[in-house]
This record gives structure tokens, C-alpha cells and sequence, in this order.
């Protein structure tokens, strides 16, 4: 099975680009207020601003990613596993995530309980009692 590319990896893309405008603009800034100044080596002590920027831009972004990861992406494979085993008719194929009180927990849960109830379902059909 071919691993596929996980939203979160786009999301990552978009705001790595951002911050890399972000950072061109701050140089660009940085460039125009030192040639106004009259500042020798502009475009040297502007570049330099670029990459100090970008730097700084992407502390914080690997961060939120490394976040986001472990706190909804972690769970939601969890979810799609238990989804794809039940798809393929192992009802016994339990559930757990992390009590967190969140949404994806209440997502796990209910997935629970519909596997709970299809097993059911699928033992009294077995016995002939439906």
C-alpha cells in the first residue's frame, strides 16, 4: 500500500511558503530603510535579514506541526486503522485512543460503540435469533 500525503504535510507546505514571504518582505523592507538611511552594504545586511527571519519563522512552524501530529493526526490513524480492520470484517478489532476529552475521542468512541453494535448484529444473525 502506497503511503499517501497527509494533509498535514500540505498544510506545512502553504505555511513554510508564507514564511518564506513573509521573510523576502522583511528583507525587501529591511533593504528599502537602509538605502534610504544611506547605509553601505544594504543588500548584504538585508539578506541577512531574510534568513535570520526565515529562521525564526520556522522554529514556531515545525513546533505547531510536531503538535498537531501528536495531538490529531496520531488519533486519526488510530481511527482509519480501526476503520480499515472493520471494513474487512474483524469485529474485534478494538479501538483505543487517549482520553483527552476532544472530539476525537468522542470520534473514537462512537466508532466504538458502532462496532460493538454491528458484532452484536452479526452474532444474532448467526444464531438465526434475526
Amino acid at each position: 500500500m502506497e503511503k499517501k500525503k497527509s494533509v498535514l504535510d500540505k498544510i506545512f507546505i502553504i505555511v513554510l511558503g508564507g514564511s518564506f514571504i513573509g521573510a523576502i518582505l522583511v528583507g525587501v523592507l529591511v533593504y528599502v530603510m537602509l538605502v534610504m538611511s544611506g547605509v553601505k552594504d544594504a543588500l548584504i545586511k538585508s539578506v541577512i535579514s531574510i534568513v535570520i527571519a526565515q529562521i525564526m519563522f520556522l522554529f514556531p512552524v515545525f513546533m505547531i506541526r510536531k503538535l498537531i501530529e501528536d495531538s490529531i493526526v496520531k488519533k486519526l490513524r488510530i481511527v482509519t486503522d480501526a476503520m480499515r480492520e472493520i471494513s474487512m470484517g474483524n469485529l474485534d478489532f478494538e479501538i483505543h485512543v487517549e482520553k483527552t476529552g476532544d472530539e476525537l475521542e468522542e470520534l473514537a468512541d462512537s466508532f466504538e460503540r458502532m462496532r460493538i453494535s454491528m458484532k452484536a448484529i452479526v452474532e444474532k444473525l448467526e444464531k438465526g435469533e434475526l
